[in-house]
């Protein structure tokens, strides 16, 4: 029959144990909750990159095959330019 002492020293290590595996679950919980909360900044940072691109874009000049349209996801074609050029390495049917 297992002394008294030992079902607590037992049920002591038990409870250091499951101490440990809460603290474990609450550190991924933690890193997952911090990774929700950055979440919603991540398309703000995209959109403020996007945003900076035409201000960067040379002006539309002889060089230019596109202009740049406010709200538009696709550049407009300038006048005069086919599909083989505002497209390099893709040929028409």
């Amino acid at each position: 029959m297992p002394s008294v002492l030992g079902l607590i020293e037992a049920r002591k290590k038990k409870i250091r144990e499951g101490v440990a595996q809460l603290r474990e679950e609450a550190e991924r919980a933690q890193a997952a909750l911090a990774a929700a909360e950055d979440a919603p900044e991540r398309p703000a940072g995209a959109w403020a990159t996007v945003a900076e691109v035409p201000a960067d874009a040379p002006a539309g000049g002889a060089g230019s095959a596109r202009s740049v349209v406010a709200g538009s996801v696709v550049p407009h074609r300038a006048d005069g330019v086919g599909v083989e050029h505002s497209r390099p390495g893709i040929s028409r049917f």
